[in-house]
């Protein structure tokens, strides 16, 4: 009886193409939607699109049987959206932590498996935790700053739990698990809890916090198994999937003209000055055995984080170019900056371009930011940018950011005491290639 509920639920959850939208004239804010349905609330990850308008754009300019991409792909929203909407979907980030949880968001596995993988991994961490003390402590890592962020038993702990983990011989089970001690991880750290960037609690709250790392993880475990099994009810079809990472300034193993929808929602702009992917990865990564400088220079490899030489460049902007002289007025090097980004954004387009077909729709998620007092008109920009690159307009949308994934203040420039709002609004700026 309750398998029978929980499938009538779920048949709500998604409306096949090709029949009739329940909410057609809905806005774009979704203020009171669920974000976390399916396979969408396996993990925290900054700035991520919200389901519902990944589904409707792929609704209103997708078929099935057709090619997706999102170049920045993320935590893989639009991907496990692609794969409900029967559509074939490849997803390219630099960030290996994205490529994993994007790859497992939207990669069916069958519940049973995972509840029968769960069991072998308590019981291989219960043998462990009866080893002599010297014995566990071999198992621990060691790694830049890991006494900083963890106390000695959670190191304990999560390197146990981690070694039962990597004792699955599947990779595909092996691969949802560690999505799932990532989650531990950043739960049982030192790290503020709500947020992205790396802050360490208080010495006071460090004392008293005493977090259990085989609840946090099969408390979460038990929650993205029941997530799976109503993604695994939906996701049907013969529809693939690719997801690698890679970086979209260079060549991508895509052929020729054979993408027919982008849906995406790129970096709002330098990540060590907005939205710090790198920072908020790295335990985890470090945890996942990446090498410390790989872990640690992910912002600093992320578009505009290094200021290039001057290179040939295939667009122009007539809005970015005033945009920039009003902020080299105030501040010169954080103009360079800005157009470091988008100058990187640019090499994308060539990539973007040369993969997606004739009549092709790119559908971009983009924040306005604001840099020194100047707000950037990023969906101006990239309307021009595009046009250097063969594509035109079709529409803009605008929607309000109703339950913030980021603080109302930042640190735009990291210097202390100098903040910034951050962005309210998005617009969503779908575009189509020409011949």
């Amino acid at each position: 009886m309750g398998e029978e509920r929980v499938s009538e639920q779920v048949s709500l959850l998604y409306v096949p193409l090709g029949e009739e939208d329940p909410y057609p004239e809905e806005d774009w804010d979704y203020a009171t939607a669920d974000t976390k349905i399916l396979t969408h609330g396996f993990h925290a990850y900054p700035a991520m699109m919200i389901p519902q308008v990944a589904r409707r754009l792929i609704r209103m300019y997708g078929r099935e049987g057709q090619t997706l991409l999102d170049p920045f792909c993320g935590s893989g929203t639009s991907l496990v959206e692609a794969r409900l909407a029967q559509l074939n979907a490849y997803g390219v980030d630099l960030n290996p932590l994205a490529v994993l949880l994007a790859r497992v968001k939207a990669t069916p596995l069958p519940p049973e498996s995972l509840q029968e993988s769960l069991a072998c991994i308590y019981d291989h961490y219960r043998r462990l935790q009866r080893l002599p003390k010297e014995e566990r402590q071999k198992y621990v890592p060691r790694f830049f700053n890991i006494d900083y962020w963890f106390s000695p038993q959670v190191q304990e702990d999560l390197a146990l739990l981690r070694s039962a983990i990597w004792s699955l011989q599947e990779k595909l089970l092996r691969d949802f698990f560690l999505v799932v001690f990532s989650h531990t991880v950043r739960e049982c750290s030192y790290t503020r809890k709500g947020e992205f960037k790396l802050y360490r609690m208080p010495p006071e709250q460090q004392q008293a916090y005493r977090p259990d790392v085989l609840a946090t993880f099969l408390a979460k475990a038990e929650a993205n198994i029941a997530g799976m099994a109503q993604f695994v009810a939906q996701a049907r079809g013969e529809s693939w999937l690719q997801v690698w990472q890679g970086d979209m300034r260079q060549k991508q193993p895509i052929p020729d003209e054979t993408v027919d929808l982008i849906v995406t929602s790129p970096p709002y702009g330098d990540s060590q000055t907005t939205v710090a992917y790198g920072q908020f990865s790295r335990l985890s990564l470090q945890w996942l055995g990446l090498p410390d400088e790989e872990a640690k220079s992910i912002d600093s490899r992320a578009l505009g984080g290094r200021q290039a030489e001057s290179q040939a460049l295939c667009y122009r902007s007539v809005t970015l170019d005033e945009t920039t002289e009003r902020i080299a007025q105030l501040d010169r090097r954080r103009a360079k900056q800005v157009r470091a980004f988008y100058d990187d954004f640019s090499l994308c387009f060539t990539e973007i371009t040369r993969v997606c077909r004739q009549g092709a729709k790119a559908c971009f998620v983009v924040g306005n930011r604001t840099v020194k007092g100047v707000k950037i008109p990023t969906d101006a920009i990239l309307v021009e940018m595009a046009e250097g690159f063969g594509w035109r307009l079709v529409e803009t949308f605008e929607r309000r950011i109703p339950n913030k994934r980021m603080p109302l203040q930042n640190s735009p420039s990291n210097v202390p005491g100098e903040r910034g709002e951050t962005m309210t609004r998005e617009h969503i700026v779908i575009l189509e290639k020409q011949g």
